[in-house]
């Protein structure tokens, strides 16, 4: 069977489609890497932003808390 030069071809689709995930989880590893390399926690970004997980809590719980 002759292949028609305009037709679909399914391998070639396929391949693209795994190149694309591919590249997409190596983007992914990469800065989650850099990521995880520079996180300090969250105790340090707490400090640096001045934002407190407990008080945040309170508040919020406060706002939502029926009257």
């Amino acid at each position: 069977m002759i292949s028609q030069p305009d037709a679909p071809d399914p391998i070639g689709a396929f391949l693209l489609l795994g190149a694309t995930f591919c590249l997409l989880a190596a983007m992914y590893v990469v800065c989650y890497t850099f990521f995880m390399a520079n996180w300090e926690g969250w105790e340090a970004w707490n400090r640096r932003t001045g934002l407190d997980a407990e008080m945040a809590e309170e508040e919020r719980d406060k706002r939502l808390r029926p009257k």
